[in-house]
């Protein structure tokens, strides 16, 4: 048998679904499965929350929103009780509930994407590091900032200028001096903010 018609395609939701039915209920009302897919439209959406516990799109989170990101569906998957202990019945959100604050997948691309005044306030943050002149010796807080830098830059979606850029940051941990990085920093910078100034 030819192998190539050996191979299927899973769907990832379906999996969720097949996974959840297994499980008893005791240990079901311990999971919360969310659907991360870059298949957004309203019918996937609504596939996507029959059969998980909500959905998120397949876009970079930025670190300071993942809660805020999460706090909703985790929210309705477990409200807190004191709020409704007088009526049972309120106790349970629906799914589709449980995105009411970010209804479409759109919304929630806004509320994780940077915007171009923080990506350059993001630059700005940096160049006083280097401005300072011992970057080697601070080398550890520099690469954070800028791992949080290529993050945001990645939410801009304005592509192979963005990925230049990306693969620009990467090139920082191949060079090991002071003189070395303040000089790729200056055409970063310069790059980035005209860049983000164009957005």
């Amino acid at each position: 048998t030819d192998g190539a018609s050996n191979h299927i395609t899973v769907s990832g939701s379906a999996l969720v679904e097949s996974i959840r039915s297994r499980l008893l209920p005791e240990q079901e009302r311990d999971l919360i499965a969310l659907i991360r897919s870059a298949n957004d439209s309203a019918s996937d959406v609504a596939v996507y929350r029959a059969r998980a516990h909500g959905f998120l799109p397949k876009a970079p989170i930025k670190k300071a929103n993942v809660l805020e990101t999460l706090a909703p569906l985790w929210l309705a998957r477990y409200p807190p009780r004191s709020e409704f202990a007088d009526d049972m019945s309120q106790s349970r959100f629906t799914r589709s509930d449980s995105l009411s604050s970010l209804e479409s997948s759109a919304s929630l691309n806004e509320a994780i994407a940077a915007t171009p005044v923080e990506v350059i306030q993001m630059v700005d943050l940096i160049d006083a590091i280097f401005r300072a002149g011992d970057v080697v010796s601070n080398w550890d807080a520099v690469w954070e900032k800028m791992h949080a830098l290529k993050g945001d830059l990645l939410t801009l979606q304005v592509g192979s200028k963005v990925i230049a850029l990306v693969g620009m940051i990467n090139s920082f941990r191949e060079l090991h001096t002071n003189e070395e990085l303040i000089d790729r920093w200056n055409i970063l910078r310069d790059r980035i903010k005209s860049l983000a100034s164009s957005t």
